[in-house]
């Protein structure tokens, strides 16, 4: 029998047991990631770049167990992430993943002048609670933040400097707004009718004025598991609600605090 005859038959066999044994291996691999880990990839609000990841997640997008609770999100028709405080709306800017600080506005004035018939579009109505957040099991205010109050119903002392003209409550009334140390502040106490609400703002705000920076807003920090060794060891951080504590999720298994499978659990 010729020799050649007899190797090409076993060689092609050699060469289907090598796919086949590939395609086994591929399969294993990608079955044996923790299907935790997989669930839990950093995802973004359409047209917004911020990356939302632990302890934050955007429900009906990203499971539970991916965030932390009271840190749920959802996404604003204009894109942005938008946190609910105390039942009130407040769009994300920016998340320091870093420092877990995040930067926050309340979404009434992100609308200031949406309204295209009136260069100081109007706020929603009814403004008449503070604005300031108290804290939360999950959020505090961030140091060096400062105090602003608005006034309502404040057409008696107008025209008053554009600067502090934030917007109207309705197709009359108009707003201004002032930083607590300002001041003008008894004089315009006294003469406008409405309601007065106070708030708080990021230091540090002069471009702009109190306008930019009541919609710039204030900064929050958050009170959750620290991620930062979960994440540096490959990990993704997540949440454990029957145990309810902090847990890292690493593609072989879920860990305490870090992806480390040559010692055991992390």
């Amino acid at each position: 029998m010729n020799l050649f005859f007899f190797l090409k038959p076993l060689s092609s066999l050699m060469i289907l047991s090598y796919i086949i044994l590939f395609f086994l291996l591929v399969r294993n691999t990608s079955c044996d990631v923790d299907p935790n880990y997989v669930a839990c990839p950093p995802k973004t609000c359409a047209n917004n770049n911020q990356s939302i990841s632990y302890p934050f997640y955007i429900e009906g997008t990203q499971e539970p167990f991916c965030g932390n609770p009271g840190f749920a999100i959802s996404c604003g028709p204009n894109g942005f992430p938008i946190l609910n405080l105390s039942n009130t709306h407040y769009i994300i800017h920016q998340i320091f993943y870093e420092n877990q600080t995040l930067r926050v506005s309340n979404a009434a004035f992100s609308v200031s002048r949406s309204n295209t018939t009136n260069s100081k579009g109007c706020l929603p109505v009814p403004l008449t609670h503070n604005l300031t957040l108290p804290s939360t099991p999950e959020f505090d205010i961030a140091p060096n933040q400062s105090n602003m109050r608005l006034f309502y119903g404040c057409e008696s002392l107008l025209p008053w400097p554009e600067e502090h003209r934030v917007g109207c409550s309705n197709e009359t009334s108009s707003v201004l707004a002032f930083y607590k140390e300002d001041k003008n502040i008894s004089l315009v106490s006294k003469n406008c009718r409405g309601e007065v609400v106070d708030t708080i703002v990021e230091d540090g705000i002069i471009e702009g004025g109190v306008e930019e920076a009541l919609r710039k807003g204030l900064l929050l920090t958050w009170k959750a598991g620290n991620c930062s060794d979960c994440h540096s060891s490959g990990g993704r951080c997540g949440f454990d609600s029957i145990m309810y504590t902090f847990r890292c999720f690493c593609t072989d298994r879920v860990h305490s605090a870090k992806c480390d499978p040559d010692n055991g659990p992390g």
